[in-house]
Formats: structure tokens, C-alpha cells, sequence
């Protein structure tokens, strides 16, 4: 898929892309372009007034309040708790992804996710990662040679297709990414929240921190034919791409697998508030009932804990290893 994102350096704002799917658009290619200076010089506004201060003894402004500390990051899992482990598939094609063959309409949904990535450093396989994506369960370019009525949330490889993995959202064969690389090896909980705000307005955010909602992407698509068809095959997969002749449904040899511990899965068929997400994480159901849940997920069992039935299948021959807290 493409890739734009955004870069500030001496002289303005540059906008740099590159190709996912190299067998579906392009190449993995990058370019850069200028998109003006105006940005750069509200920064350095900002800095220089941020270091003159505002009067005071202290070099602050008065009445200036101290920052608000940040939210307190995702801890461990409890004791007893479970999840699904998977390799990265860096250099080997094992097939193992989570797939519900019957999901809920593409929009409006909200998403949960507990993960912990490992970086992808070795082995001649691309580096991208599924924690999930909703679309097409096959190939990619199914509406008309073009990717459609699809997302995605999860670390992208920047520059692709062997850097190190950023946050991204994938959609409409774009990758739209954080510009930092992941902090491997940690807890996160991620929330996803998805909607049509109009018959062509489709709205999406990706939490890729929460509780500390400053960090997030966001992506609005203006566009009435996107997503205003289902694909042939709709589905939610969990850990890996599609399956789309024996690779990826982007062209990858190892399904772009996620690599680290996937757990804690709260799907929602609506949308919810902040306030109801909140509510949701300290005690399910007591907001809004889930359409599925498995907050202890294990290789033999990733059936729905919601009372909804809403149950997935395992495809492929292979499973994800038991992670144990």
C-alpha cells in the first residue's frame, strides 16, 4: 500500500512517500516534495517564545501552569493471564491467522487490542505486521484492480519494506504513520474507532497508546466510492494478512505476521465515546455489549466470551505459541 507521511526539516515541511504492495501499485519507491515553510516557522515561534518566558522571576509566563503528567503506560498483564504469540514468520511461511468469516459492517466499529511487538530485524522476509485488518479475505485488488472497504491498525515498516516499524493506519492504499518507530518490547493497549460521518465521509482513529489519548492518528477519507461496497470475501483477520495465493494479499512470503504477543480483543458493531471505552477496559459489558471478546485468548481456544457467539476459525495449518504470564 502507499505511504504518505510527513517530515519537518531545514527549509519546511516535506511530505514522503513510499509503495507497499509492489505487485498491486508500485514499487517500494520514496519521494519527497516540499509542502511550505509555514509550519516551520510556527515552531520556531513557538520555541523562541517558550525560552524568552513572559515576565515572571521563573522565565515562565505568569500564571503559567506546570504540564499535566502523563498517563501511566500500559502495565503487565495479571498473573494468569494468556495470549498469542507470534514469530514474525522473518523467514519462515507458517500459516496461522484468526479470521471471522462473518464480521459486522465495515462502519461504524470500535476496537480494543492489548499487544506487546517484537522488532523485526533478520530474516529475508518483508517486515510488515497485522495486528488486524477488516477487508477482503484474498486478494487485495479485488474492486477493479484497486485495494477497497478495507483498515487496518499496526507497526509499518519505515522506509518499507525492511526499516523499523512505525504506528500506522491502513487505508486506501495508504500507510499513514506516527513518525517515530515503535518502543519494542513494552504493553500497550490500543483502541481503534472507526465511522461514516456521511454518505462520503469515513472517519478513523487509532489510539496506539491509550490511556494517553494525545497519541493518536487519525485519518478522514472524502470519497463516495470508498468502502460503499462490500468486498467478496469480508472478513476480520487477527496476526496475519490474508491469504491470496499462498502469500500475502499484498505479494509477501510470510502473510506480513505480527511479531510479539496479541491479547485482550474487545469488537464492538457501534461506536464508542471515550467515556464508554473507559468503561469498557475496567469491566466489559457494563458500558455496551461487546460483539466478541477474548481477554485471555490461547491456540486452543479463541472462542467468544460475550455471550454474542460470534466465533472465530483458525486458518492455516500452523498456531501461534501460548504466551503465559
Amino acid at each position: 500500500m502507499k505511504r504518505a507521511s510527513a517530515l519537518l526539516i531545514a527549509g519546511g515541511l516535506w511530505l514522503r512517500g513510499t509503495g507497499r504492495h509492489a505487485n498491486v501499485a508500485s514499487s517500494d519507491a520514496t519521494y519527497w516534495r516540499p509542502m511550505g515553510n509555514l509550519l516551520l516557522v510556527s515552531l520556531i515561534a513557538s520555541v523562541l517564545c517558550a525560552c524568552s518566558g513572559g515576565g515572571g522571576s521563573g522565565g515562565g509566563a505568569p500564571g503559567a501552569q506546570a504540564p499535566s503528567p502523563s498517563p501511566t503506560p500500559t502495565p503487565t498483564p495479571p498473573p494468569g493471564s494468556t495470549g498469542l504469540e507470534w514469530s514474525g514468520n522473518e523467514s519462515t511461511i507458517f500459516e496461522r491467522r484468526i479470521v471471522f468469516t462473518n464480521p459486522f459492517p465495515i462502519y461504524p466499529a470500535t476496537y480494543v487490542f492489548s499487544v506487546f511487538p517484537r522488532k523485526k530485524d533478520t530474516g529475508p522476509n518483508a517486515r510488515y505486521y497485522t495486528t488486524f485488518f477488516w477487508g477482503n479475505n484474498g486478494n487485495f485488488v479485488w474492486d477493479g484492480g484497486s485495494g477497497n472497504t478495507y483498515y487496518g491498525m499496526h507497526p509499518y515498516p519505515t522506509p518499507a519494506p525492511l526499516g523499523p516499524g512505525q504506528w500506522e493506519i491502513s487505508i486506501r492504499s495508504n500507510d499513514f504513520v506516527t513518525g517515530s518507530e515503535v518502543q519494542w518490547d513494552r504493553w500497550y493497549t490500543q483502541v481503534i474507532r472507526v465511522w461514516r460521518e456521511s454518505a462520503s465521509t469515513t472517519r478513523h482513529e487509532f489510539y496506539w497508546d491509550w490511556p494517553d489519548k494525545t497519541k493518536l492518528l487519525q485519518q478522514t477519507i472524502n470519497d463516495s466510492t470508498w468502502a460503499a461496497t462490500n468486498p467478496p470475501r469480508p472478513a476480520i483477520v487477527v496476526g496475519q494478512a490474508p491469504n491470496f495465493n499462498g502469500q500475502s494479499w499484498g505479494g509477501y512470503a510470510g502473510f506480513e505476521e505480527f511479531k510479539g504477543i496479541i491479547r485482550g480483543m474487545q469488537f464492538y458493531n457501534s461506536l464508542l465515546t471515550l467515556p464508554q471505552i473507559d468503561s469498557e477496559l475496567a469491566a466489559p459489558g457494563s458500558a455496551v455489549r461487546p460483539w466478541y471478546l477474548n481477554l485471555n485468548p490461547t491456540p486452543a481456544d479463541i472462542g467468544d466470551k460475550s455471550g454474542s457467539n460470534h466465533h472465530p476459525v483458525w486458518e492455516g495449518a500452523d498456531r501461534p505459541a501460548l504466551w503465559t504470564n
